[in-house]
């Protein structure tokens, strides 16, 4: 079979040159068991978003999150310190806090009311000072791993990771170059889209324009394409270009005029639509083996929308997104077609605007997180 040839589905034509490699399979995107390797091999063992880091400003300030069914919550402990530990009591397993907000200097379950501090170590459990033995040191809460990367708080739930500056090299600075302040944004709005579609498919989507010219007149309008450029890295990528000040879409103002989506794996962008002053950052998990949720926030200096950012964030939510929405559901009903194998890369080195070399990375991404030869 040559390299351009339709696969069947008995093959896997997956290359490490983009442009002779074929796509993952379809059966990557609609079986049930593949998620569950995905959660321990891909989801447990690397940096997940659970929020900026604004609003977790006060000592006892907190939030929460979760990583499938993995609930987590993150502190800032009575030392000013960060510190994140799995979301449950060691009583019997009740969740210790939910939502955002603030607990002073006690987390107290609200199920039997056993306390820990800010440091996740055991200080009161009711009435087990009447029983001969209780040790209230072995009860701990179990840490999580935390970091702090361009104004966002991160989780990693392996019990070693490397950091977020070996996992990415090069892209903090690389985004603080776009955003020099970026550490000291604040919330402004936040959203989120259901989309009944696998959690790569909703990435593959992310992470090329090829789709651009046909799907989404207003991106292309919007931004001047002959400036865009997709660049990998270790880990992480890329997408950039230059406002078109004579776009129909709106006006970004005196905002920067440039567009950024910089891609960290597995599942996060954080990036800059035209005329915004922050950042807008999204995160995709899965909620099912064809199902996701896509998490968004706005992030301003000031922590409010001016009119350019409004109009801006207004386009993505009304327009951009659901687009996008759009093609990622038709996609996943036809990954289920008996017609479908696998997809063909189109690479164009000379045309970064259009070429799927980023797809092709992911996937290479994916294929070695769960081992597929």
């Amino acid at each position: 079979m040559t390299a351009h040839e339709r696969p069947d589905r008995s093959t896997d034509l997956f290359e490490d040159d983009p442009v002779a490699s074929f796509t993952l399979a379809a059966e990557y995107y609609v079986r049930p068991e593949v998620l569950e390797r995905e959660w321990s091999a891909i989801f447990h063992r690397t940096w997940q978003m659970i929020g900026p880091a604004s609003t977790v400003t006060e000592p006892g300030s907190y939030m929460t999150g979760e990583i499938g069914d993995q609930r987590v919550m993150v502190i800032r402990s009575t030392d000013g310190e960060f510190r994140a530990f799995f979301n449950v009591c060691l009583h019997r397993g009740h969740s210790l806090l939910q939502g955002d907000g603030r607990c002073g200097q006690r987390i107290t379950c609200p199920y039997h009311a056993w306390a820990y501090d800010t440091e996740g170590k055991l200080r009161g459990a009711r009435m087990a000072d009447q029983m001969d033995g209780f040790d209230e040191s072995v009860y701990a809460l179990p840490g999580v791993a935390v970091e702090e990367f361009c104004g966002l708080i991160f989780v990693n739930l392996d019990p070693a990771p490397r950091t977020m500056d070996e996992m990415y090299p090069g892209a903090r600075a690389e985004i603080e170059s776009l955003l020099p302040q970026v550490d000291g944004l604040l919330p402004a709005t936040t959203g989120v889209f259901d989309i009944a579609g696998n959690w790569k498919n909703v990435a593959d989507n992310l992470l090329e324009c090829y789709h651009c010219h046909p799907a989404h007149r207003a991106f292309v309008d919007l931004i001047d394409m002959s400036t865009y450029r997709n660049d990998t890295h270790e880990n992480w990528s890329i997408q950039s270009g230059d406002h078109r000040e004579d776009n129909d879409v709106y006006e970004a103002g005196s905002g920067p005029a440039s567009f950024f989506s910089a891609f960290l794996w597995p599942n996060l962008s954080i990036g800059r639509i035209p005329g915004q002053r922050g950042l807008l950052a999204f995160s995709f998990m899965p909620t099912g083996p064809e199902s996701t949720r896509q998490q968004l926030h706005f992030l301003t200096p000031d922590g409010e929308l001016d009119q350019p950012e409004a109009d801006g964030s207004a386009y993505f939510n009304e327009v951009l997104g659901p687009e996008d929405v759009a093609l990622i559901e038709d996609v996943q009903i036809g990954l289920r077609s008996l017609g479908y194998h696998q997809g063909k890369f189109i690479c164009i080195p000379d045309r970064p605007e259009i070429s799927e070399h980023a797809v092709h990375h992911f996937h290479a991404m994916v294929r070695h997180a769960l081992d597929i030869d």
